[in-house]
């Protein structure tokens, strides 16, 4: 294999691994829930009494079982509707108080509700005095943050509020939010750089000589290839040199190289 080639090789793989590999993803604690001592879907309260969660009562009168039932389970323990809590959390150190139910009861595209989109699941109409502050995030971690939605509990109401993932992103220093996912214990804001714009699969292209732009996640998103060669690397393997090559408009991607390549830009 020519030399040449060996680049080409190199520079493909680059931008694959640099669209594949890289996590954007930041997260934002403020005050997670604090289970029970023992049983499930449960909380302490601010009290420090034990309290179930959103969509969970008492399974029974027993005040030394801690155990909550789904409110929406039938006297024959058959399930009427499915509910899953998390207590979720963003990055920054501080904790964030958050909760995550699903009632599949019905289906429709309201942005509020009981309710099951191809958006993920959306909160309820309402929440209670306790979980004011709290999280919710509409995508799972499978999901992806791709077309999420996310909400912050306020007088009562959950409101959307897409705008505080894009300032909490630039607050840790990156340019915008690509939305955000639930792992099931934390919300997890994911943050990227570059425009930030809405994209559907288009072709990478230079921004300069540095920096190559592609689409990730629905968003326009630009990545230093000088930081990719030198600190990511292909398989692990990092070069001294890495700049945007888009002398091939159908491969346009990373080149990465040593000095002591000979076709190499820094080789003297």
């Amino acid at each position: 294999m020519s030399l040449n080639a060996t680049f080409k090789s190199l520079k493909t793989a680059a931008l694959l691994g640099g669209i594949l590999g890289l996590s954007f993803g930041c997260i934002i604690d403020i005050s997670p829930l604090e289970p029970c001592e023992s049983g499930s879907n449960n909380k302490l309260n601010d009290d420090g009494e034990c309290e179930c969660r959103i969509g969970y009562d008492w399974c029974t009168d027993d005040p030394a079982d801690l155990n909550c039932c789904d409110l929406d389970e039938d006297t024959n323990g058959d399930d009427v509707d499915t509910t899953t809590s998390s207590d979720d959390d963003t990055t920054n150190g501080d904790d964030v108080d958050t909760t995550s139910e699903t009632d599949t009861s019905s289906e429709t595209d309201s942005t509020t509700g009981d309710d099951t989109t191809d958006t993920g699941v959306l909160p309820p109409e309402s929440c209670t005095p306790e979980e004011e502050g709290f999280y919710w995030c509409t995508h799972t971690e499978e999901m992806g943050p791709q077309g999420s939605q996310f909400f912050i509990c306020e007088g009562g109401s959950w409101v959307e509020n897409g705008a505080f993932m894009d300032e909490t992103c630039m607050f840790d220093g990156y340019d915008f939010a690509y939305g955000c996912v639930d792992d099931g214990v934390d919300v997890i804001f994911e943050c990227g750089d570059g425009s930030g714009s809405d994209c559907a699969e288009d072709p990478a292209y230079c921004i300069d000589g540095d920096q190559i732009a592609y689409c990730y996640w629905g968003k326009e998103t630009w990545e230093s290839c000088q930081n990719f060669c030198e600190n990511i690397g292909i398989d692990g393997v990092t070069y001294e040199y890495g700049e945007c090559d888009e002398s091939d408009p159908e491969d346009v991607s990373c080149y990465c190289c040593d000095a002591d390549d000979p076709e190499c830009p820094i080789n003297n």
